[in-house]
């Protein structure tokens, strides 16, 4: 599969629809020097966030790609929506949300506006924790209650609550519970991919900071370990870099993550 090209496309789609890298970073759940990085031709995203990123630029994976469509036919008309639909039911997602019938009109309607509540709750979660949260899937479900919303995680239910009949109940709500979820259950939720985006955020910045040491001295495993349990804890990870340089002095020692989620907590408070 060629990718020549692709940094080209992507930077026209995007301008197109009149999103500047931070906008459509800030819709996607990355960093804007991710999308930047891509633009340049020095990366591309993963599958999944490449068909994301299709649905909202609203263009064709085939174009993004430059691919012949004649030379790839995953439906029996070749049809790009049912296509996108296909190759993003075989993954199951880092963060989902199901609402039952009765709830749908609160999922239409976010959708209208296009997400303010997630993206609020986005800058949030990045602000108070320093992590991004994962791009969100949202969909009805019929086989729940017609007033029951739940939260998922790669299939496993994190949170289920069936609205009482006449209770009032708004999207925002449904994002306030989320929030929660994530910090309780971010251990669950984060992956390689998700880390890997916050070590490409220091690199651009401090790139010494990494150089050498991720995934030479720190593996990308322990570092999503540590990273989950320091958020898990109610802390932020703001201050990655310090992290990062505890880790590097400590791990020499010892690669219990426990010893080290202490020694990290104790001194990013000093």
């Amino acid at each position: 599969m060629g990718l020549k090209g692709f940094d080209d496309r992507l930077v026209k789609a995007r301008k197109e629809k009149g999103f500047t890298q931070e906008e459509l970073a800030l819709r996607i759940g990355v960093t804007p020097q991710a999308v930047s990085k891509w633009e340049r031709g020095a990366g591309y995203p993963d599958i999944e966030l490449l068909y994301y990123i299709c649905e909202i630029l609203e263009c064709s994976t085939d174009y993004m790609l430059c691919l012949d469509v004649k030379k790839v036919s995953l439906t029996e008309n070749n049809d790009e929506q049912q296509k996108r639909q296909l190759l993003c039911s075989i993954l199951s997602e880092p963060l989902m949300v199901e609402a039952g019938s009765g709830l749908v009109e609160l999922l239409v309607e976010e959708h209208k506006n296009q997400f303010p509540s997630i993206q609020k709750l986005r800058e949030q979660m990045a602000i108070r924790y320093g992590i991004l949260l994962p791009v969100l899937r949202i969909r009805d479900n019929s086989d729940i209650g017609e007033r029951e919303y739940r939260i998922l995680s790669y299939d496993q239910v994190l949170y289920s609550e069936l609205v009482s009949t006449g209770e009032e109940i708004t999207f925002q709500d449904i994002c306030e519970r989320l929030e929660k979820v994530t910090i309780e259950h971010f251990d669950i939720i984060i992956n390689r991919q998700m880390v890997q985006t916050l070590v490409d955020n220091v690199a651009d910045k401090y790139p010494l900071v990494i150089k050498g040491v991720i995934p030479d001295k720190i593996s990308l495993s322990l570092l999503q370990k540590v990273i989950s349990g320091v958020v898990m804890k109610q802390r932020t990870i703001r201050n990655l870099v310090k992290i990062i340089e505890i880790l590097e002095d400590e791990v020499e020692f010892t690669k219990d993550v426990k010893l080290l989620l202490d020694i990290i907590i104790k001194k990013l408070t000093e």
